[in-house]
């Protein structure tokens, strides 16, 4: 069971979205903890801050202390103390028992006597964050404090007042990456559209110079193979056209023999337009068989033939041998001078190729036809050559057109006008050509160049 097609558009937008969302996520982590720790360095700042202006009260009142007065309380005014969540403090004496605490301060003590500078004590049930600072001869020890859950909720209070932009911004983000790949593929879409909208007889290409640069190969390959695909249909229907029409006149032929037949009154009459019905159902069944073949060449490819290695030499013998008969009846001789050379392609289309040229041969030769196959190079060259009365020139300029028939061919009941045709499509499919040229004898010389030599097996090592 096949998968559903998947779309290009919704999987750039899930992926480039879940990489924004994802980038984010760790963004926001990074800045909500650097965000906690530098609100913990500024209220350790400010612990320390308060930490030295209570000393420097502490050592302006305290040649106002007394003896008397130690133990009982009193409160130093508050230093800069705007909200009840402010820094809290005690003050020792030098005897180390508490002598001063600011309001909401606890009568336990912050922290010992001897501690120094940043530590954690919990003291009637809360946590506190406390810097300790000790005044010259240890005269005065402060300890400033503040609840660790006040710090911690202010902290992370900050910290979120600084994400809430970050997450707009990264919805905003979301939906530029939406527009944008929406925006990036409409020339896709547009395209697609267009594609869909051609008709078989539509000769001009789509237009893809709107699409991307990444696209612009595929586009120019759909081109091409809307070329391929209108010439074959051009060819299809000329070929279907070009027979209907050439098939006419041998069918008026048959129809008129076949009257003829019906009317005879003598055998002699009777087996006279009997055999003219014969000669002319066979010249169509010839055209028939020629069309069909050259249709379905016509909608082969190369990489659709059969491939295989093929030993032309072989070939040659085997498909001469077939006109033997003929060619003694009609007294032509066949000579073959082969060298073995060996393409890889098609043996079905190839003989098809070789009874084309062989035939068309027969048909104008008086005496002999001579067959030759080579190597020149990387090609392997196939010769036809006959004693007859060669090619024109007009016939050599439309002599591959289809059902062209020229001045010598006319008299000749044999010839439909495909079989040039068919040999030219054959050797394309063989990455091949066909030229037409004059024999030393004056006659007609076909070759056929072929590029389709088949590799030769390395050598075996001894």
């Amino acid at each position: 069971m096949t998968s559903p097609p998947w779309s290009l558009r919704t999987r750039l937008t899930v992926t480039l979205g879940t990489a924004t969302l994802l980038i984010w996520c760790v963004s926001s982590f990074w800045l909500y903890t650097a965000a906690i720790a530098t609100a913990n360095r500024m209220f350790d700042a400010a612990l320390d801050t308060t930490a030295h202006a209570v000393l420097a009260v502490v050592r302006n009142e305290a040649s106002e202390l007394t003896e008397s007065k130690e133990g009982v309380g009193y409160e130093l005014a508050v230093i800069g103390q705007s909200n009840p969540t402010d820094a809290i403090y005690q003050v020792r004496g030098p005897n180390g028992r508490m002598v001063f605490r600011s309001h909401g301060a606890p009568t336990a003590p912050l922290a010992g006597a001897k501690d120094r500078g940043f530590t954690i004590a919990h003291v009637a049930g809360k946590d506190y964050r406390v810097f300790t600072l000790a005044a010259e001869l240890d005269v005065a020890t402060i300890h400033v404090a503040e609840p660790i859950a006040q710090r911690v909720e202010l902290a992370r209070a900050g910290a979120l007042r600084l994400l809430a932009p970050s997450a707009v911004l990264m919805l905003a983000l979301i939906v530029a990456v939406a527009w944008s790949v929406r925006k990036a593929t409409a020339p896709v879409v547009s395209y697609a559209q267009a594609l869909d909208s051609l008709t078989p007889e539509a000769e001009t290409p789509v237009d893809g110079t709107g699409l991307p640069r990444e696209m612009q190969p595929v586009a120019r390959s759909i081109d091409r193979l809307i070329d391929r695909v209108h010439d074959s249909i051009v060819r299809e229907r000329t070929l279907t056209a070009d027979a209907a029409h050439e098939l006419r006149n041998p069918l008026a032929a048959l129809r008129l023999q076949a009257q003829v037949a019906l009317r005879a009154k003598d055998p002699k009459e009777l087996a006279a337009a009997l055999n003219e019905l014969l000669l002319g159902t066979d010249r169509a069944a010839r055209m028939v068989d020629a069309v069909l073949t050259l249709a379905r060449f016509d909608a082969s490819g190369r990489d659709q033939l059969s491939k295989s290695r093929v030993e032309l030499a072989s070939l040659v013998e085997l498909v001469a041998a077939e006109f033997t008969a003929l060619a003694g009846i009609r007294g032509i001789t066949i000579r073959t001078q082969c060298e073995r050379v060996a393409i890889l392609g098609d043996q079905d289309a190839l003989a098809i190729l070789l009874r084309n040229l062989i035939n068309n041969a027969l048909r104008y030769a008086r005496s002999q036809i001579l067959v030759e196959v080579s190597q020149d190079g990387e090609c392997a060259a196939i010769t036809v050559e006959d004693d007859g009365p060669g090619f024109s020139d007009e016939s050599s300029a439309r002599a591959f057109h289809r059902f062209f028939r020229g001045p010598e061919e006319s008299s000749s009941p044999e010839g439909v006008g495909l079989g040039l045709a068919l040999l030219l499509r054959i050797a394309q499919l063989h990455s091949g050509s066909v030229d037409i040229g004059r024999a030393t004898s004056g006659g007609a010389k076909v070759t056929v160049v072929l590029r389709c030599l088949y590799p030769d097996p390395p050598a075996r090592a001894s």
